[in-house]
């Protein structure tokens, strides 16, 4: 009778144990450790598109961002300029949306050829292109132009795309060095570049790179390699003004504007001057 008693007792414990086995949560398998993740770095913006001209072109072929020529600057009937182009780099504009902010076109003003003239008011024309470092590292930019004035006050600017930070531009600015009235944006201030006169016409040459600027006036070397710390800046870059931080609109005529995205050799840079000069009648110093 002892033994049956001890068997159904143990029989009793061993459906009580399973029981609890059965009832008992599951364990969850061990899980791998988090891992931390860096947030990923923007991309940077794309690079300015260019193009090769067409063969037979006066000018270096390669590279091209912008070419604008006031002969082929197509005014309403009030003589106001509202978009600019060039067939030969399709897709590129200058545009002024509002009738205070566009030039005028004056034919037969240059050496027997057009120019687009600004009123030193409210002038100003926005090009789709952008010059600021992130997208185009290095820039060579030609101009045909003069200004009417030789002040340094109001600030006046041929063109830019300054957001405030001293970006790339280039007009007249009391702030630069040795009384030199024309000066470019270094991003590290102001530096003066050539003493511009009231109505004489120049061609200048200004070479960018993510360092420094070098300029070249009617052919002559002026400024070499001139340090600069250029950062963010307008997307845009404006003709007549500095952008829409700080306008300093231009008074003067402007006749042929054109943007390389890349850097010129000497030889490349020369082809460029002399067309511009014996076109508008501006002599090359070498």
């Amino acid at each position: 009778m002892r033994t049956k008693l001890i068997v159904l007792s143990l029989c009793v414990a061993a459906l009580f144990a399973c029981k609890k086995k059965e009832e008992a949560p599951a364990v969850p398998p061990p899980q791998p450790a988090a891992t931390q993740t860096q947030p990923a770095e923007p991309a940077p913006p794309p690079a300015q598109a260019t193009v090769t001209l067409a063969a037979g072109a006066p000018i270096p072929a390669n590279g091209v961002a912008l070419w604008l020529v006031a002969d082929d600057a197509k005014p309403g009937a009030d003589g106001k300029l509202a978009s600019w182009s060039n067939v030969a780099v399709a897709g590129v504009t200058a545009t002024a949306d509002k009738p205070e902010l566009q030039p005028l076109v004056v034919a037969n003003a240059l050496n027997g050829h057009a120019v687009v003239r600004f009123n030193g008011d409210q002038n100003m024309l926005m090009t789709n292109i952008d010059i600021s470092p992130a997208r185009m590292p290095d820039a060579t930019v030609f101009a045909v132009f003069n200004s009417q004035t030789d002040a340094t006050s109001p600030l006046r600017k041929l063109y830019g795309d300054d957001n405030g930070g001293y970006d790339r531009a280039a007009g007249l600015d009391g702030r630069g060095s040795d009384g030199k009235n024309y000066t470019v944006f270094t991003g590290n201030g102001v530096q003066g570049y050539f003493v511009l006169k009231p109505n004489e016409t120049h061609v200048t040459a200004d070479q960018f790179t993510k360092s420094d600027f070098s300029g070249w006036v009617d052919g002559k070397a002026t400024l070499t390699k001139i340090p600069a710390a250029w950062d963010d800046a307008l997307p845009n870059l404006y003709l007549g003004g500095t952008g829409t931080s700080y306008h300093e609109p231009w008074q003067g005529d402007l006749a042929e504007f054109i943007v390389y995205g890349r850097v010129l050799t000497d030889a490349e840079r020369v082809q460029v001057e002399d067309y511009l000069g014996k076109k508008y009648g501006v002599t090359i110093a070498r």
